[in-house]
């Protein structure tokens, strides 16, 4: 693993002194490293990110973490819209499909660690493109070993208990309650008027990150919530409780 600078002019500054409190992780959908490199770095392009991580595990920097990089456009998480201005964009160069290689989810792993440290980032903050933006984007994909990595405090993957689950056919059965336990979950119900992501859509998002057996399982059908669903979502409510205050 090795580290380089890559200079991006696509930025600009954090709006209305927002600090980073979210880590986005996309994937690039390109052809190579150095296609994508090639594109985040283009002014035409108007698209960045503050990091890039190529197939062997390097990490390009592309925009410095006290600025405001263009990587999430129209997104929302936990209520709030411009992810941009509250976030750190990490770009890992892959074509929705491809396995992750062991380089880089541990170069990964290194670099959310040493952003987490430095901008006091919970592992829960740590999200796809897809959550922050359900109607449009579907990166990283339903292949990011999300679960692995939140072994290593990369991200979280709740464990459902019998309570979690008490009950969850039901609700699975009520948009009103999967919308509820959506939102409490960070996911953007109600962001973006009249073109607001739908039902569908998020738990489609919801499943591309805690769910991923939605993709394989023929028993199951993308986008429709299971008591598997609910499950997951009450226990995911439960750990991005703030924590209590100090004594």
């Amino acid at each position: 693993m090795r580290c380089y600078d890559r200079p991006s002019p696509n930025f600009d500054e954090r709006k209305d002194g927002a600090k980073p409190e979210l880590i986005v992780v996309h994937y690039t959908a390109m052809a190579s490293a150095q296609a994508a490199l090639d594109r985040l770095t283009d002014p035409a392009a108007r698209v960045s990110a503050h990091y890039l991580i190529d197939e062997k595990g390097n990490i390009y920097q592309m925009v410095d973490e006290d600025k405001r990089a263009w990587h999430a456009g129209i997104s929302s998480w936990d209520g709030k819209d411009d992810v941009n201005s509250r976030s750190i964009g990490i770009e890992i160069s892959n074509r929705n499909g491809d396995p992750y290689t062991k380089e880089q989810q541990f170069s990964l792993a290194l670099l959310c660690k040493d952003i987490m440290f430095r901008h006091g980032i919970r592992p829960e903050n740590i999200i796809g493109h897809s959550d922050v933006a359900p109607d449009r984007k579907q990166d990283p994909g339903q292949h990011f070993p999300w679960e692995k990595l939140s072994r290593h405090g990369i991200g979280v993957y709740p464990k459902p208990s019998a309570a979690d689950r008490f009950n969850a056919a039901a609700d699975a059965d009520s948009p009103e309650k999967l919308k509820e336990l959506l939102s409490a979950a960070g996911y953007g119900v109600d962001a973006f008027g009249k073109d607001m992501p739908t039902l569908k859509e998020l738990v489609t998002a919801f499943q591309r990150h805690y769910e991923q057996d939605a993709f394989k399982d023929s028993a199951k059908t993308t986008g429709i919530a299971t008591e598997d669903t609910v499950a997951m979502l009450r226990a995911l409510k439960r750990l991005r409780q703030p924590p209590p205050p100090a004594c």
